[in-house]
């Protein structure tokens, strides 16, 4: 009896990690599709040569009405949104994004295309065309 209820407990042991694991495993971040960025140079009449020699790796990031969810880690940014719609562009929002914090709420009076932008401060940067 004894032996029955050790195996009873070790078969429930492993029900719970294995389902633990399986919950950990599924994807944080709301949406399918993610936004993918460009490198884009901050400054480019500074002589640096060609793009950087090492690969940059973009952030992995995702929108949600107007809420960006930023996954993995990540420096401190600058965020710009930028109207391209007009001869020149506007900027018509910018916010300081500390280093690995994940949400950033957008402004809700905000709609159309933008061109996201992040800023690390290097003389590169990522951008990609979004719609709030």
């Amino acid at each position: 009896m004894n032996s029955l209820n050790n195996l009873i407990k070790s078969l429930m042991l492993a029900m719970v990690i294995l389902g633990g694991t399986s919950f950990s495993m599924a994807d944080p971040l709301p949406g399918d599709d993610p936004i993918i960025f460009e490198l884009g140079r901050h400054d480019p009449t500074i002589a640096h040569g060609d793009y950087p020699r090492n690969p940059i790796n973009p952030p992995s990031a995702y929108l949600d009405d107007h809420t960006l969810y930023i996954n993995d880690e990540h420096p401190v940014y600058m965020l710009y949104l930028v109207d391209n719609s007009g001869e020149e562009p506007d900027m018509v929002y910018q916010v300081f994004v500390p280093a690995n914090v994940g949400v950033v709420y957008l402004p809700a009076t905000l709609t159309g295309t933008y061109e996201l932008q992040l800023y690390e401060g290097g003389a590169y940067y990522f951008y990609s065309n979004i719609t709030l």
